[in-house]
């Protein structure tokens, strides 16, 4: 007997350097099961421990990214059986989290409740003209609960986050990206190729450079000047000790494109 509530979770390597994970379940609009949960956290693993991997990109099928979690499955759940769901999606995104390499959401439609959480917590996100962002938990009686108010808050400001988050709006492509929660927008036909396209670049940039302004990004924003203008000298101060830094000057005197090891 087939799962009802299957993962969905289809995973790929497009290019080299590049690994994209694309939510598969189009008929329940990428909606996210237990099973999805479990399959994310050990495809992180499997990605956190990678040493070719420069950049993931995420994207679903269909005319939704993710609509968040599956309510018809969680409509069976007990209250233990929906602690194990949570959480297990919450350590997914705690590895995610600790990768040092961007990651990137390809926003193909809906994104709501936990896709628009998951999209919100991606490094660089591009959309459609018709992709809606929603975090609509307040109308079920709780609230995001996979970073949601953090990463809103962060990237439009807490008055702006507040509105959104007590009212459960809807928050169009044009509107996210007037609000900075969007890089970019894409035509339907491009979005793919233009996410490929950015995560190529990524993966042919110098890994040890790469790395370190992934981190130093990441931690700035949610940390004081000080101590992340601390980090970044740090991490320069190391970038300048190495072969690539070397390497990179050496190419340019030549006139040819670098060869990076990461050392």
């Amino acid at each position: 007997m087939s799962d009802p509530f299957p993962s969905g979770l289809h995973l790929d390597d497009p290019a080299p350097g590049v690994a994209r994970m694309r939510f598969d379940r189009p008929e329940a609009l990428n909606a996210l099961t237990t099973a999805s949960g479990a399959a994310m956290v050990e495809a992180y693993c499997d990605f956190a421990t990678r040493p070719d991997l420069a950049c993931l990109v995420m994207t679903g099928t269909g005319r939704a990214f993710s609509v968040g979690a599956d309510l018809k499955e969680r409509n069976g759940l007990n209250d233990a059986a929906l602690r194990r769901q949570h959480m297990t999606h919450r350590l997914g995104l705690t590895i995610r989290q600790s990768f040092d390499f961007p990651v990137i959401a390809a926003v193909n439609g809906l994104a709501h409740g936990g896709g628009a959480e998951l999209a919100l917590s991606a490094d660089i996100v591009l959309a459609v003209p018709g992709a809606r962002f929603r975090l609509p938990e307040i109308l079920r009686g709780i609230m995001p609960g996979m970073g949601g108010t953090q990463y809103l808050t962060r990237a439009v400001g807490q008055r702006r986050a507040l509105e959104w988050l007590i009212e459960g709006t809807e928050i169009t492509a044009e509107e996210a990206l007037a609000a900075g929660l969007v890089n970019r927008i894409c035509s339907d036909e491009t979005l793919q190729a233009e996410a490929l396209e950015i995560a190529r670049r990524i993966a042919e940039a110098p890994p040890l450079a790469l790395r370190a302004i992934t981190r130093a990004v990441r931690t700035g924003g949610s940390t004081d000047m000080g101590t992340g203008l601390a980090l970044e000298l740090a991490l320069h101060q190391r970038l300048m000790a190495s072969d690539d830094r070397r390497e990179g000057i050496a190419a340019f005197v030549e006139g040819r494109p670098p060869r990076w090891t990461g050392g």
